[in-house]
């Protein structure tokens, strides 16, 4: 018989709201020379509990979906302002902790649906880890070159 975790589907208590993350957007923009700029600016500031998810959760993930783009492997719970709309494909970034973590949001769950709690599954796009040397690390993408001349 199948084990029921019924602690990944509670809301998180104010003491394990740990990590402080931003939840951001894409914004893509044209300059003068007919290029896009993309950017990710931060649309709020929220506390929230990061949970690993289990490999069974990633595979049921895999099976419903397909191999779409990479399969959620965190779960973020926040709380979140009433006035604020998260869907998917938005960004969440880790600002706590050693390494600083761009999260892709793939799937939004409301919890209850009375707009306070959302349970985000996302996947990791990209990692700096401040320990490491910065030699190793890919380093964040360049959208535009300015030439001075």
């Amino acid at each position: 018989m199948a084990r029921i975790i019924l602690r990944r589907r509670t809301v998180p208590t104010i003491g394990q709201l740990r990590d402080l993350v931003w939840i951001c957007t894409t914004v893509e923009r044209p300059d003068a020379d007919v290029s896009t700029i993309k950017e990710r600016p931060g649309v709020f500031q929220a506390h929230a509990r990061i949970h690993n998810l289990r490999p069974d959760q990633i595979m049921d993930y895999m099976a419903v979906f397909g191999s779409q783009e990479k399969p959620p492997s965190v779960e973020i719970a926040i709380r979140y302002p009433p006035d604020v709309k998260v869907d998917l494909h938005h960004w969440v970034y880790r600002q706590t902790g050693d390494a600083l973590i761009w999260y892709r949001v793939q799937t939004v769950e409301d919890v209850g649906g009375v707009q306070r709690w959302l349970f985000l599954d996302c996947s990791i796009d990209t990692i700096n880890d401040l320990r490491t040397d910065p030699v190793t690390q890919r380093p964040p993408p360049v959208w535009e070159d300015v030439i001075d001349g």
